[in-house]
């Protein structure tokens, strides 16, 4: 995906938001007080709780767990029908291993040769680091079989990044892998909904055998349908 918004580092505390309470104004002109009818209100989904919950336990975030994870999420059928999954948590994929190569291959792409990446480099980490960028490069082929497939979709592009932070070098040759939450998940356009969606993922990539995260993010992204 080809970004068109540039991410920015953010000095907040990293914190998860699944929702922001709306209240009334204390008064209304009489015959104004807002309608609370079913027309106007998305309609109940009373499985979330419990799909949420075998979510969370048979998925959680772990830095070493079994080489293949369990991708059997099913696909989406409507705009509508994802907007329904904000909350929900997907991952952690598979293991992605971090090798020499790639790391030089970028090196050569983005013109970042500094020392700390080439083979063989004394490191204050114990050997050669993968460029941070690298890391967040890595982000489509992390969630690629993480994330659910949107059946209505026709196109989806990077918006790119809310806040961002590099937590721990990834070391040449250490294995990473990426679990989202989606935190928001949201019609472009409430009149037209098959227009499509803007979802917004805190997405985590560990580090097989460490406890601090190699980076977290939280990534803004646009389905069209």
């Amino acid at each position: 995906m080809n970004g068109f918004y540039s991410f920015s580092k953010s000095s907040e505390n990293w914190s998860t938001r699944v929702g922001t309470p709306r209240f009334f104004p204390k008064k209304y002109p009489p015959g104004r007080f807002p309608s609370l009818s079913h027309s106007s209100m998305s309609p109940p989904d009373p499985d979330r709780a419990l799909r949420r919950a075998r979510v969370l336990s048979g998925q959680v975030v772990s830095c070493s767990g079994e080489d293949h994870a369990d991708h059997a999420v099913a696909a989406t059928e409507s705009p509508l029908a994802w907007t329904r999954r904000a909350g929900d948590v997907f991952g952690p994929g598979d293991w992605f291993l971090v090798e020499q190569p790639l790391v030089d291959a970028f090196a050569q792409c983005t013109r970042d040769d500094q020392w700390i990446h080439r083979a063989g480099a004394d490191t204050p980490f114990g050997g050669p680091i993968a460029h941070g960028f690298l890391t967040l490069s890595l982000l489509p082929v992390l969630c690629k079989h993480v994330m659910p497939t949107h059946a209505w979709a026709t196109s989806e592009i990077n918006c790119g990044f809310n806040k961002m932070r590099f937590l721990s070098p990834v070391k040449v040759g250490a294995r990473v892998r990426a679990t989202v939450l989606v935190t928001a998940a949201e019609l472009l356009d409430s009149k037209n909904p098959s227009a499509g969606t803007q979802t917004t993922s805190k997405v985590t990539i560990v580090i097989e055998g460490t406890t601090k995260p190699a980076l977290v993010a939280e990534w803004v992204t646009r389905q069209y349908g």
